[in-house]
C-alpha cells in the first residue's frame, strides 16, 4: 500500500506539471490533471495489486464448554461456566462439551477424566465461525496444539478457588505376591490451599474388612511427597483382591482425590519360576534382572549340592518337591542347565537355558559376537534398537540345529568371521511357546552395565512378553486382557493378545450382582475401549476373564498447571482479505478516466 501512495503522489505531480505549466491551459488543466491522475492511479493499483483486510461479523459463535472433571471440584465454578457459555451462545450460537471427546450440551455435572483440545477445537473451526473456549484452563493438550489452530480463537477462563485439600495422588505395589511374601507399598501425597494438618491417616480397606491404619506426615502445603506403608505377609488369602486406599484429613475440602483403589492378585505359587541346575553366575544374573522388569512375582531355585535345593532370594534351603510344585504351576518356566529334568514334559510357555559341558561336540567355546543384522522373528522389533556389534561378546554357543517350524532372533560369529549360529531360537506349538538361549556368559552383560546391561535386559523384556502373550499367567488365561485399574472418566481398555485381532467379541461385565453384555470393537493394535462408572467389574469373555476397577479418583480433582492460551481480541470477527484486482470498479475508473482525458484533450485541439 505504501508503494501506491507514492506513485498516485508521483502522477498527480506529473499532470500538474504537464498541464498547469508546460501546456498552461488553466482551469480546464486542473479537470485534464484529475482524470489522468485517477487514470493512471488505477492503472498502478492494478499492476501493484496490493491486499485490504477487513473484518466482518462472523456469524453465531461456537461454543467449547469445558466438562471435565475439575470444573465441579470444590473451588470450581462449574455453574458460572454453564451461564458464561449460553450468554455467549445466544439465541443462534451452539455449545458443544468436551472432555476426552466431544458431546452434544446439556446442563449434567461433568464426568470427563481430562480435557483435550485438538479435536473440538479442529471440528469447530472447520464451520468457519467465530469460536469461544469456557474453560478453567486445565487442558491436557495445551502445549501441542498448534499456534494456527488458535487464532481467531477467544478463550474465558474461568480458574478453580484455591481451597485446602490433600489428595491420595498415588499407590505403587506389587501386581501378584505369594502368601509368604510382605507387601510393599509406597503411596505418594499432595497438598494444597492453606491446609492446617501435617499429618493424616492411611487407611486400607479390602471387601469391607480394614487391613491396615498407619499415620503418616503430610507435605508442607503446597507440595508432595512419599511415604512406605507395608503390610504383613498372609494378610490377604489366595485370590484376587481389590485394596482401597483412603487418606482421612482434618480440614480437607476435596474428598474425591483422597481414595485410590488397586488390584493385587495372591497366590501360592510364583508367575515365573527359574530353576538353575547347578547354581552358576548366569544362573544369578538371570533372576535378578528378571525379578527387577517382569511387573510379577519371580523365585529361583538353585542346586547347590547332590541333593541340595536353595531359594535364590532367602537363600534357604528347599525340597526338591517344592521346585518340582513351583515349577508346574508357574504361568512361565526358565531352566538354566544341562541337566535339569524339571519342566521336561511341562505345556506351557518354557525358556530354556542349556549350559555348557566339557566336551567340544557339545559346546563351541571362544568369544562369539552377536552379529548386528536380526533375522525376522517376533522378537526382532524390541531388538532393533540395540547396537548389538559394540557388546562384549558370549564365552561359548551350544550347537542348535532349529527345526522348519523354529525361528532365530539372534546369531553370533566367531571373532566375527566365518557362519553365524543361532544364539536365541524360538517356537511355538500347541503344548505353549518356547525360547532357547544357547548362548553362554552373557550374565558379563548384566555384569558391566551401561548399554551391556540394557541389551541383556531387552533381550529378557523381549523374550518374558513373547512367552507370556498369549495370557497363561494364573487368573489371566485367555488371549483377552483388560486394564486392571484406571481412572474415573477414562474407559476400560480391553487389548487382544492373540496372533490374529478378532473382528469383534462380546463381554460379559458384572458389577455387584447386576451382569451386561458389551461388545468390543477393536482397532488395527488390537484394542476396544469401554466407558464405564466407577466400580469393581469382573468380566469373562472368549476364554478368558479378569477384573477390571475403575477408581472414583481422577487426575482432574487435584489442581494442575493452568495452560497459558492466547486470547484474540478479534474472535468475535472473520479476517477477510481482498486484492485490488478483485475490485471491478477500479477497470471503470481506469477505462472511464483515460478515455475521458483523450476526449477532452481532442476538443481543445491538443495532440
Amino acid at each position: 500500500m505504501p508503494a501506491v501512495i507514492v506513485g498516485l503522489i508521483a502522477l498527480a505531480a506529473g499532470a500538474v506539471l504537464v498541464y498547469l505549466i508546460h501546456e498552461a491551459q488553466g482551469a480546464a488543466g486542473v479537470g485534464l490533471a484529475v482524470l489522468r491522475t485517477a487514470g493512471m492511479g488505477a492503472l498502478l493499483a492494478l499492476l501493484i495489486n496490493p491486499a485490504c483486510t477487513r473484518r466482518i461479523a462472523g456469524g453465531p459463535p461456537t461454543v467449547l464448554l469445558d466438562a471435565s472433571l475439575s470444573m465441579a471440584t470444590a473451588g470450581g465454578r462449574w455453574a458460572t461456566a454453564l451461564d458464561t457459555a449460553r450468554a455467549l451462545a445466544g439465541a443462534r450460537g451452539t455449545v458443544v462439551r468436551f472432555g476426552e471427546t466431544m458431546a452434544p450440551f446439556d446442563t449434567a455435572p461433568p464426568e470427563a477424566g481430562g480435557s483435550r483440545l485438538a479435536e473440538p477445537l479442529t471440528a469447530a473451526r472447520a464451520f468457519g465461525r467465530p469460536v469461544v473456549i469456557v474453560t478453567d484452563g486445565e487442558i491436557a493438550d495445551a502445549a501441542s496444539l498448534a499456534p494456527s489452530l488458535l487464532a481467531g480463537v477467544h478463550v474465558v477462563r474461568l480458574p478453580r478457588d484455591t481451597v485446602p485439600d490433600a489428595a491420595l495422588l498415588d499407590v505403587t505395589l506389587p501386581a501378584r505376591v505369594q502368601t509368604d511374601d510382605s507387601i510393599g507399598v509406597t503411596v505418594t501425597l499432595g497438598t494444597w490451599g492453606a491446609l492446617a494438618a501435617t499429618a493424616a491417616t492411611l487407611e486400607i480397606w479390602t471387601e469391607g474388612r480394614r487391613l491396615a491404619t498407619r499415620d503418616v506426615a503430610l507435605p508442607p502445603s503446597p507440595g508432595t511427597a512419599r511415604r512406605g506403608v507395608t503390610l504383613r505377609p498372609r494378610t490377604l488369602p489366595p485370590g484376587a483382591h481389590v485394596l482401597r486406599f483412603r487418606l482421612v484429613t482434618a480440614g480437607d475440602q476435596e474428598e474425591r482425590d483422597d481414595e485410590r483403589w488397586r488390584v493385587i492378585e495372591v497366590s501360592e505359587q510364583p508367575a515365573v519360576v527359574v530353576v538353575v541346575d547347578p547354581a552358576d553366575w548366569e544362573g544369578r544374573f538371570l533372576v535378578r534382572e528378571l525379578s527387577e522388569i517382569a511387573r510379577t512375582t519371580v523365585r529361583g531355585y538353585a542346586r547347590t549340592g547332590p541333593a541340595t535345593w536353595r531359594d535364590m532370594r532367602t537363600l534357604r534351603p528347599v525340597a526338591e518337591r517344592t521346585v518340582r510344585d513351583a515349577a508346574g504351576a508357574a504361568g512361565l518356566l526358565v531352566v538354566r542347565g544341562p541337566r535339569a529334568g524339571i519342566g521336561a514334559d511341562r505345556r506351557g510357555p518354557v525358556w530354556r537355558w542349556p549350559a555348557h559341558s566339557d566336551t567340544l561336540a557339545e559346546f563351541f567355546a571362544g568369544d562369539w559376537y552377536v552379529a548386528d543384522e536380526l533375522p525376522p522373528s517376533p522378537l526382532t522389533a524390541r531388538l532393533a534398537s540395540v547396537p548389538w556389534d559394540s557388546l562384549p561378546p558370549l564365552t561359548g554357543l551350544v550347537p542348535i540345529a532349529p527345526a522348519s517350524d523354529e525361528w532365530v532372533a539372534l546369531r553370533a560369529r566367531q571373532g566375527r568371521r566365518g557362519a553365524a549360529r543361532p544364539v536365541i531360537v524360538g517356537n511355538a506349538t500347541g503344548a505353549g511357546r518356547d525360547l532357547t538361549t544357547a548362548g553362554a556368559g552373557l550374565w558379563r552383560w548384566a555384569f558391566r552395565g551401561g548399554a551391556a546391561r540394557e541389551a541383556y535386559r531387552a533381550l529378557l523384556a523381549s523374550g518374558v512378553e513373547w512367552l507370556l502373550a498369549a495370557g497363561r499367567i494364573p487368573g489371566s488365561a485367555g488371549p483377552l486382557g483388560a486394564s486392571a485399574v484406571v481412572p474415573r472418566g477414562v474407559p476400560v481398555v480391553f487389548r487382544w493378545a492373540g496372533d490374529t485381532v478378532a473382528d469383534s467379541v462380546v463381554v460379559t461385565l458384572r458389577d455387584g450382582g447386576e451382569a451386561r453384555s458389551v461388545t468390543l470393537r477393536f482397532d488395527a493394535q488390537g484394542s476396544a475401549r469401554v466407558p464405564l462408572a466407577p466400580g469393581v467389574y469382573r468380566w469373562s469373555a472368549a476364554g478368558a476373564a479378569g477384573v477390571a476397577v475403575v477408581e472414583p479418583y481422577s487426575d482432574e480433582f487435584p489442581p494442575a498447571t493452568v495452560a497459558a492460551l492466547r486470547t484474540d481480541p478479534d474472535a468475535g470477527f472473520v479476517r477477510v482479505v481482498r486484492h485490488a484486482r478483485q475490485r471491478w470498479w477500479l477497470y471503470v475508473v481506469a477505462v472511464m478516466a483515460l478515455l475521458g482525458e483523450w476526449g477532452w484533450r481532442q476538443r481543445r485541439g491538443l495532440p
